[in-house]
């Protein structure tokens, strides 16, 4: 008796090849088109890489920001008469205001010590002796603190009997304030910009593959080829075009900083901070590589989409 075998691979198996060939093929397209490939990689690295560099600056920038604002903070001068535990309560007092984010003691002793590091105020200081300097509180001020709100504050803390001065640097906090809202807008502006770049770049890239090979297509549609199987290997493409630009776009910024590196450096030494470089940790790397891929995959998908279905 004849007996029928079932030799069709199930769904998993039928999807899993699928994704094998896919793999394959998407590898294989750009590598038909090498000059065209090379030029869509490197115009993807720019538009990446601008975003990026952005995005490192105002992360250092960050990071700077804390060190500076300490410039820009409200500072609080004891009254040298003032006691240990009247000194506690004014400092636990003072960190529960709204406009407070953190109260920082700073003992006389750090006070001649800064000083002393002042090449103008190194030879002055040294007659000065301990009990000339007062004790002082920084109070680091919350980003959301208007200049007002801060000067309205320092006048009050002014008539506290426990304190003796209270200074306030109004121009620099704003100058700040400025600065840090203008890189901010900026980084976020050229990241919008950028990605339309890549997705509009990316879709006519696309197309033109899709276009060169409408033969193939049109012969898989007639096949019975679903538009999801089709336009498989282009989403890897549209993945293999990101990774190779991000990992570009990460050689440029490297080479960037490194040639930024004195003039950045000079740069901070002038506000008398120093600061070394963050260029991020590698799962920081491997996460915008991610995105980078995650991001022309999208557009890979957004273009083979309505170019499949036209043909």
């Amino acid at each position: 008796m004849n007996q029928t075998v079932d030799n069709q691979p199930n769904a998993f198996k039928r999807w899993y090849r699928g994704h094998g060939r896919a793999v394959l093929g998407g590898f294989q397209t750009p590598l038909q088109t090498p000059y065209s490939s090379l030029f869509t990689v490197i115009t993807l690295a720019i538009c990446f890489y601008l975003p990026l560099l952005m995005w490192t600056l105002w992360q250092n920038f960050d990071g700077v920001q804390q060190q500076w604002q300490n410039q820009g903070s409200v500072a609080v001068f004891l009254n040298p008469k003032v006691g240990e535990q009247q000194r506690q309560n004014l400092q636990q007092e003072l960190s529960h205001k709204k406009l407070i984010a953190d109260v920082t003691l700073v003992a006389k002793q750090k006070i001649k010590a800064d000083l002393s590091d002042d090449p103008q105020l190194n030879q002055v200081i040294s007659v000065i002796d301990d009990y000339d300097l007062p004790d002082q509180l920084m109070l680091k001020p919350h980003k959301a603190a208007t200049v007002e709100q801060l000067k309205s504050l320092a006048k009050q803390l002014q008539l506290h009997p426990d304190i003796d001065y209270v200074s306030f640097d109004a121009d620099w906090y704003r100058q700040l304030q400025a600065v840090t809202q203008a890189l901010y807008y900026l980084t976020q502006g050229s990241i919008v910009i950028f990605l339309t770049i890549v997705l509009v770049f990316l879709s006519h890239s696309i197309g033109n593959e899709i276009a060169a090979h409408k033969a193939e297509i049109s012969l898989k549609k007639l096949l019975g080829a679903a538009p999801g199987q089709i336009r498989r290997r282009f989403l890897y493409s549209g993945v293999y075009y990101g990774v190779l630009a991000g990992l570009l776009a990460w050689l440029l910024l490297m080479i960037t900083l490194w040639w930024m590196k004195k003039p950045l450096m000079a740069l901070t030494m002038s506000f008398g901070r120093a600061f070394e470089i963050n260029v991020g940790s590698w799962s920081q790397w491997l996460i915008f590589i991610g995105l980078c891929g995650a991001i022309t995959w999208l557009g890979a998908r957004i273009s083979s989409s309505g170019h499949i279905h036209k043909l």
